[in-house]
């Protein structure tokens, strides 16, 4: 995608935020809520297709162009599932010539660890399983997954009127659930071979990068909110931001903000240029790190006002606390990365982390 093309898609979607996401809408729809309004209008101007090819469909973007475009919908804490139905699903659809469902759909697995296996029956396929922790489950209509048949991975496409579900709300309001496959019939119009290099483990890489982009423009909002804060406030006759104190850790947070800007960025280059397991867990790590470091300065220095119901700081800090544990914790991408850098033996670390 051009640079032009690029500019022109997060233009007209912060044009689409900046309208519908005001910190009014943002609270009437806390605990559970979705902005359907807004959503017609991203599926409407494409959005949901934005990473497809021109021939597909879609706009062409690069996985980079849509770090950039959930990086945007983090910082507005747009109520909607953009990550899974422009990031995960259209990706998980290419060439399996199954149709992408109309509206908001959700996607699993979120870990690589959980899979679904289908099994031939003389009633057709059959689908047993669960998965834990997706999205948007009252939302959507569907769910898109991975099903595995002995040695062969197969795309899904679930009606959730089949499922059985134990829902759940995470720390920022958001709809969230276990959904339970018992040994449900699926047709052959419901299911596809997956592509090659599509696996359990691929789709939580991309559902994690996808997360910290959301974190990295959800950072990007607390600083917003915290600069403009101490920048209003008066203590002793003076601004806040006067005080070296405060101006010590805004610039430790700017730091955080950047560095989890940039590793997000990098993990997407990454991605873009083949799969990039180990750059995507880092990127994961660190911006969950940000998010704990970002949201303790956010209401540091506004004190009690960061978390009063009506002011918009706690939209973002909940949303950090909530999605630094989703798609994996920093816990367990840095188990699984220190596996890799430890197989490789030690005279290949530092080639590693250089790529030199």
């Amino acid at each position: 995608m051009t640079n032009e093309l690029s500019d022109m898609l997060l233009e007209s979607l912060d044009k689409v935020f900046r309208k519908h996401c005001t910190n009014e809408r943002i609270q009437e729809l806390d605990h559970g809520g979705f902005d359907a309004d807004l959503w017609g209008v991203v599926e409407e101007l494409g959005f949901k297709l934005a990473g497809l090819t021109e021939e597909e469909g879609g706009a062409g973007a690069t996985t980079l162009d849509l770090v950039s475009l959930l990086r945007l919908a983090g910082r507005y804490c747009a109520p909607i599932p953009l990550a899974e139905n422009m990031m995960i699903g259209p990706w998980l659809l290419v060439g399996t010539g199954l149709k992408m469902p109309l509206g908001p759909f959700c996607v699993g697995p979120a870990m690589p660890q959980e899979e679904l296996l289908i099994k031939r029956s003389t009633q057709g396929w059959v689908l047993s399983g669960r998965l834990h922790q997706i999205g948007w489950p009252h939302q959507a209509s569907r769910i898109l997954s991975l099903a595995r048949s002995e040695d062969q991975y197969f795309v899904v496409i679930i009606d959730l009127a089949k499922c059985k579900m134990e829902p759940v709300l995470n720390l920022a309001g958001e709809t969230r659930a276990t959904i339970i496959f018992d040994a449900i019939t699926l047709s052959e119009r419901e299911l596809a071979p997956a592509q090659t290099g599509i696996s359990t483990a691929s789709i939580a890489q991309r559902g994690a990068l996808a997360r910290a982009a959301l974190i990295s423009g959800t950072l990007e909002r607390a600083l917003q909110l915290s600069l403009e804060y101490v920048g209003e406030r008066k203590q002793f006759g003076q601004p806040l931001r006067k005080f070296q104190a405060i101006q010590q850790q805004l610039a430790i947070f700017a730091g955080e903000v950047v560095a989890a800007k940039a590793m997000t960025e990098q993990a997407a280059t990454a991605l873009d240029q083949g799969p990039a397991p180990n750059t995507i867990a880092a990127a994961k790590i660190r911006t969950g790190q940000a998010a704990g470091v970002g949201a303790r300065i956010a209401h540091q220095v506004h004190g009690a006002m960061g978390f009063a119901q009506e002011y918009s700081l706690h939209h973002a800090t909940r949303r950090l606390w909530a999605w630094r544990d989703e798609n994996g914790s920093e816990r367990y991408w840095s188990g699984l990365l220190g596996k890799a850098v430890a197989s490789r033996g030690a005279e290949n670390l530092w080639p590693m982390i250089t790529g030199i």
